[in-house]
């Protein structure tokens, strides 16, 4: 990789084959890093500082899963309040040089978690919610509808948040999107509204055709939900790791960009390493990878 040239002279190269073949190099050898690392936390038991699964495998935790390889790590798992305080979920943190957003990456909750899903939106303050895949894909369930059917509407699910359905409307000009106003309302206290917004054409374990709605829903999301400092956008997919980790690399650099000209290195591999080192297989696919350096690269040729 060109490592002393700067991420806008990344950028120009990427039609450069050597370029090409450095990216394909980086994923493939962060993925033999990532299944090391899981197979080390396989093993783990639950002594201070090692890094282990053991939690989400416990008891009755491992029917909490939707996948039984994509799994938390013990250390930065998401913890509800009260006795029972799994949910499959993993605090993310971005590379200090990049931002200081934060984000929780979750899987697409299942029927029995939705009501887990809503504790964990309400009780981490979270003011929006990213949806990145549809609830049925290739005729199979790859998320259960958490929300309610109808504006106007409550859901009817176990817990301690009642959800209503504020309003539902594409997103201006791009009908890919679907923003969701929702209205979290605890058993005691005051009510709170979250954003969700809903991509609904990005493939499983592809791309998307073009990164242009991708980029219309980052854009609305900052205009929408910009959040606290402490405050994490919850970003989910079917398992909470392809798309969701390619999201929030898009969303780290539309954010660092924002306020600066240029990145002293590889942004894109800075962050991709660091959300592998959080959440397995986090961009799971090669061509995720090679779009987040694409669709930067298109976003800032247009604000130029």
């Amino acid at each position: 990789m060109m490592t002393s040239a700067s991420f806008l002279q990344l950028l120009d190269a990427l039609p450069r084959q050597a370029v090409q073949q450095s990216l394909a190099a980086t994923f493939r050898e962060e993925a033999q890093r990532d299944r090391e690392r899981m197979a080390q936390a396989l093993e783990q038991a639950d002594e201070p500082g090692a890094v282990s699964l053991s939690d989400a495998q416990r008891g009755q935790n491992y029917n909490l899963n939707r996948y039984a390889d994509m799994l938390p790590f013990n250390h930065n798992r998401v913890r509800l309040q009260g006795k029972h305080d799994y949910i499959n979920a993993s605090h993310i943190a971005l590379p200090e040089q990049v931002g200081r957003a934060r984000y929780i990456a979750t899987q697409g909750p299942l029927p029995h978690t939705v009501g887990d899903f809503w504790r964990m939106v309400w009780e981490q303050r979270a003011p929006a919610v990213v949806m990145l895949a549809r609830t049925h894909e290739a005729r199979r369930k790859k998320c259960e509808a958490y929300w309610p059917p109808a504006v106007g509407r409550a859901l009817n699910a176990p817990g301690d948040v009642s959800v209503t359905l504020l309003s539902e409307a594409p997103l201006d000009g791009c009908d890919d999107v679907v923003v969701r106003r929702l209205e979290l309302r605890p058993r005691a206290g005051p009510p709170r509204t979250v954003t969700q917004l809903h991509f609904t054409a990005w493939p499983d374990e592809g791309v998307p055709a073009s990164p242009l709605p991708l980029l219309a829903l980052i854009a609305e999301l900052h205009r929408l939900a910009a959040p606290a400092p402490d405050a994490p956008v919850v970003v989910h997919c079917s398992a909470g790791v392809g798309r969701t980790g390619t999201f929030i690399v898009l969303d780290a650099a539309a954010r660092y960009f924002a306020d600066h000209a240029d990145y002293p290195g590889d942004l894109v591999a800075d962050t991709f390493r660091s959300l592998r080192s959080q959440r397995t297989t986090m961009v799971q696919m090669p061509g995720q990878f090679v779009f987040c350096y694409h669709a930067i690269l298109f976003m800032l040729a247009n604000r130029r």
